[in-house]
């Protein structure tokens, strides 16, 4: 199963939903130019071929109080049996909310909510309670701001660049019950309909229209994506993490803005730690991803020190709300 399974009707459909997972399927046909019906069996088809393996919401926990941490594990000694038992470790807990394993300078990353740095510290302490003799190096860094790009590599589009961006900048406000519980539906399933979100809840329809608007007016959804199975299409996820020198505001605007225009980068983190910050990419093999991190260096030589790589071999975890143990 590859890309070449895909015509150009699926290829827009994963477009347009990389952009808005929670688009109608009555605007989705028409920009398709199919019919309603036939956009529901091609995104279901999508989905069972495992192309698409959940639809999310993207929430920013920072409105909420939730930080980001990342830790970065170098593995050593390990086991089949060693590594099982920690990827379910990380899965059950409600607070990682990403995990990768990968290849290169990491074996593991794992992401985490905390309400502030004791949180983390007392999970960390956990990870080495349990799995230090297991780890030969680990890295710590603080997310500033995170930013998503909808995928452009699908085909050639001249579309406008869909950007999602949360981080420390978006001030804390209070959500009850209710918004909380929407939150984590969502999370799990961007694509649930309004009336079975409703009776799952066990609340009006109104009200639901009336919360989830007002969620997204106040930037708690920042918007719908899905979680895309780069390789069925031939395309690996790999991840720079680059070391800045001599650097500026303006110099550091300019090298985002430029990585933002390459189709093949999804996301670019800002970070506190040992690094400057994470561009993460898909791309069709490494020759490819390394002509872009050469033209990089070569365009920025005046700010970018030096960088180091990691190739994603899978991401069993990722949710976008705590509270959500594994999906």
């Amino acid at each position: 199963m590859n890309q070449k399974d895909l015509d150009v009707k699926d290829k827009k459909i994963l477009f347009e939903l990389d952009k808005d997972s929670r688009i109608p399927l009555s605007v989705l046909s028409k920009k398709i130019g199919i019919s309603k019906e036939v956009a529901f069996h091609r995104l279901n088809n999508l989905v069972k071929r495992g192309y698409i393996s959940r639809f999310q919401a993207v929430i920013s926990t920072y409105r909420f109080g939730y930080q980001s941490y990342k830790i970065y594990l170098k593995l050593q000694n390990l086991t089949k049996e060693i590594r099982v038992q920690m990827q379910d470790f990380f899965m059950k807990n409600e607070m990682v909310y990403w995990i990768c394993n990968c290849q290169g300078k990491y074996d593991m990353i794992v992401a985490y909510w905390a309400k502030n740095i004791r949180d983390f510290g007392d999970f960390e302490n956990e990870i080495l309670n349990k799995f230090s003799n297991y780890i030969q190096e680990r890295d710590i860094t603080i997310t500033r701001k995170s930013t998503q790009y909808n995928r452009r590599w699908f085909y050639n589009d001249d579309s406008k660049l869909v950007e999602t961006s949360f981080g420390e900048d978006l001030e804390e406000i209070k959500l009850d019950k209710i918004d909380i519980e929407i939150l984590r539906n969502l999370a799990d399933n961007a694509r649930i309909k309004i009336v079975d979100l409703a009776n799952k809840l066990n609340i009006s329809i109104s009200t639901i229209k009336y919360r989830l608007k007002r969620l997204e007016k106040n930037k708690v959804i920042l918007g719908y994506k899905y979680a895309l199975n780069s390789k069925l299409l031939n395309y690996e996820k790999c991840k720079a993490f680059i070391y800045f020198k001599n650097i500026t505001d303006t110099k550091r605007k300019e090298l985002i803005n430029y990585c933002k225009s390459i189709p093949n980068v999804i996301n670019i983190v800002l970070t506190i730690g040992s690094w400057d910050v994470e561009i993460g990419f898909e791309v069709k093999n490494f020759e490819e991803y390394y002509k872009i991190m050469s033209d990089i260096q070569e365009k920025y030589s005046d700010i970018v020190k030096s960088y180091e790589s990691i190739l994603f071999s899978s991401e069993p975890k990722q949710v976008f709300m705590p509270g959500i143990k594994s999906i």
